[in-house]
């Protein structure tokens, strides 16, 4: 029999863009179900978490301007994707709402309608998922089904890959079984999932290609990706912790296991990173090249890499990475761009001995990567890997890109540009002292400058870092961010 959980009219009681709200809900005995709707009039950005009585995160939910759903039931075929199913134990379970909006609406202005009804699954009986990573019968919302050391591929190689896609459990266009069809026609090997605030708990079936799981924490301070998590990180922090520094600083200092944490398009105008005091200890990636088709990320994108010249300046061997940040279907393009977005644009390619989620997270942490939107970018002294250390104080550095396009390349030594080369290979002759810090790494770009694709430097030498914090490298660059947001 259904039973109304909750009907509520979220308002709020005076103007205001943002309300986090919880609510308690009272499941009685013999519960085999719940479902949770949420119905909204109204351009607003929701995410949704729901806890049982142990405190076990257990259904999340994240919509852009729109209305939504989602099914917690006891069985795993039945429950919808972003939840976690086993026991619906009696007692009181909690629902917290967060709501942001634009423009601040009025006092008692209503937000959305949220109804929580139990045992009411046949109405929103879902197609049973091939349950690739959840754990059957375990309520908490971890990732114990996904094996990271599962091997997809046995060559030490280039792996290709997207580090930052979405589907339409958040504000993407594409469901996951169409992102998976991309990722095949983009020859990819790997993606990470990462829809906003939310993680999944299954996936279906990705055949030859690694999903990973991982997930976009997203504010108005700005965004990072936390990739090959084990965990959400609102189990312990909640999604109002991220609205602030201290908060912020927690959910990134936490353990998720064999996981890496990334800033992503930290210049992006409307979405930039002006977490001031971001310990850059806790950083492992930086995205440089988000969505290139996107026509806003053609400054961001020159911003970043100034920022993390002066990180490499100061000693950081912090990784530079790609990621699509793919929202749109294949046959669309944002305005002002005549290019259509795709999952895979940029490449970002990792060397791995075998292709494992491990192996690629450990590989990343060593700088072996290269990120490109055609053709392979390649860059050794003769011995080492990009991200590696050289023990030669005199030589050659040679790069080549193995493409068709028409680009050129420039030669960035110490932050520097110090070359540049109309063909496609080339090397650069270095004489450094052996007590003295270098690196050198590659950009390539078009005709018209806009950037190609880059390595991760060569090292020569070591430096400890002395910048701290985020504010600092804004402070070199000369960016002021508002009080505040």
């Amino acid at each position: 029999m259904t039973e109304t959980l909750l009907d509520e009219n979220v308002t709020s009681e005076q103007s205001s863009q943002y309300i986090d709200r919880e609510f308690d809900v009272t499941v009685l005995e013999g519960t085999k179900s719940l479902h949770l709707d949420i119905q909204v009039n109204q351009p607003i950005w929701l995410t949704c978490m729901i806890y049982d009585t142990e405190g076990n995160l257990r259904g999340q939910l994240l919509r852009a301007g729109a209305s939504g759903s989602l099914l917690i039931h006891e069985q795993a075929e039945y429950s919808s994707p972003y939840t976690n199913s086993g026991t619906i134990q009696p007692g009181n379970w909690m629902v917290n709402l967060t709501i942001l909006k634009r423009e601040p609406m009025a006092a008692n202005e209503e937000w959305c309608h949220m109804k929580v009804q139990s045992n009411s699954f046949e109405k929103n009986e879902a197609k049973p998922d091939a349950l690739l990573w959840q754990k059957k019968q375990d309520t908490r919302l971890s990732l114990e089904g996904f094996d990271s050391h599962q091997v997809f591929q046995q060559e030490k190689k280039w792996y290709k890959g997207d580090f930052h896609t979405h589907t339409i459990y958040s504000d993407g266009e594409m469901t996951r079984e169409e992102n998976i069809e991309m990722a095949n026609k983009q020859s990819l090997d790997f993606f990470v999932a990462t829809d906003h605030n939310i993680i999944p708990t299954s996936w279906y079936d990705s055949s030859n290609i690694l999903v990973i799981p991982g997930t976009e924490v997203t504010s108005t301070l700005g965004h990072f990706n936390i990739i090959n998590l084990n965990t959400s990180p609102f189990v312990k922090n909640r999604i109002r912790d991220m609205y602030d520094e201290k908060g912020t600083n927690e959910i990134i200092a936490q353990d998720y296991g064999d996981a890496i944490v990334s800033i992503n398009h930290p210049f992006l105008k409307g979405c930039p990173w002006i977490y001031r005091d971001t310990n850059m200890d806790n950083i492992d990636t930086i995205e440089i090249i988000n969505d290139p088709t996107y026509p806003d990320n053609l400054e961001a994108i020159e911003h970043a890499l100034t920022a993390w010249n002066l990180l490499l300046n100061d000693g950081y061997k912090i990784t530079g990475i790609g990621g699509s940040d793919s929202h749109l279907r294949p046959d669309d393009h944002y305005d002002g761009s005549s290019e259509p977005s795709l999952i895979g644009d940029p490449g970002t390619y990792v060397y791995c001995d075998e292709l494992t989620a491990s192996n690629l997270m450990n590989s990343v942490r060593k700088g072996y990567v290269t990120v490109s939107r055609g053709g392979f970018i390649s860059i050794t002294d003769g011995e080492c890997l990009p991200g590696e250390t050289s023990n030669l104080c005199e030589g050659k550095v040679f790069a080549e890109v193995d493409t068709d396009d028409n680009i050129y390349i420039e030669w960035i030594v110490d932050g520097e540009k110090v070359k540049t080369s109309k063909t496609k290979s080339d090397s650069y002759s270095f004489d450094f002292n052996e007590s003295t810090y270098h690196w050198v790494r590659v950009d390539i770009r078009y005709p018209d400058g806009r950037l190609y694709g880059f390595t991760n430097p060569i090292y020569f030498g070591k430096k400890q870092p002395k910048i701290k914090v985020w504010d600092e490298i804004l402070q070199k660059m000369g960016i002021k961010v508002p009080v505040e947001v």
